[in-house]
């Protein structure tokens, strides 16, 4: 018989708690810093994780609860730039395309948040490089192997997970504690 799939989520959530968290807890102290600083939060990701990074990034714009009436934060999800993606991307290749974007919109008062379940996607790498090169503070989300991007930010939340479908999920989940407490912190 197979195992009931929300059991197996339940586990894990179960199982590393205390580490979720702990998680919720350094990256809020993090964005809370950068907004009381004037900074950006500033998300990228390619794929499934390019879908989280433009939803975060909706949540501080707008706000995790409708009748929250806070003011904006200041946010972007870097792949909705759609003209911009595919002229780079076309006469410069893929690989720079995050860093290049960076490069145009961001300070060192900023954040850099990176998604990417394998942590090892060259486009979040070169983004990595340039925003620690430049004084801006990095946080990525990930799968749980280590990684390049594990090993190069700031802070990574490792998803307690190797399948990506769960570590999409534990993302999501882990960046909705985080827009609560900023929603808290900022109303």
């Amino acid at each position: 018989m197979k195992e009931n799939p929300f059991t197996k989520r339940s586990k894990i959530l179960e199982e590393n708690k205390d580490y979720l968290d702990q998680t919720v807890q350094i990256i809020s102290k993090v964005f809370i810093e950068v907004i009381k600083n004037n900074g950006k939060l500033i998300f990228a990701g390619n794929g499934g994780s390019a879908a989280e990074a433009q939803h975060m990034s909706a949540e501080y714009v707008g706000t995790l609860v409708t009748s929250n009436k806070r003011n904006p934060i200041p946010s972007i999800a870097l792949s909705t730039d759609t003209s911009f993606i595919t002229a780079w991307s076309n006469d410069h290749g893929y690989e720079d395309i995050f860093r290049r974007q960076l490069q145009a919109l961001a300070d060192e008062k900023d954040c850099f948040v990176a998604y990417s379940t394998s942590g090892e996607s060259g486009n979040i790498i070169n983004a990595i490089d340039y925003a620690n090169s430049k004084g801006i503070k990095t946080i990525s989300f990930t799968g749980l192997k280590n990684s390049k991007a594990s090993k190069k930010s700031f802070f990574t939340f490792q998803a307690p997970s190797e399948e990506t479908a769960l570590i999409q999920e534990f993302h999501t989940i882990v960046g909705h504690e985080i827009c609560s407490i900023i929603d808290k912190a900022f109303s």
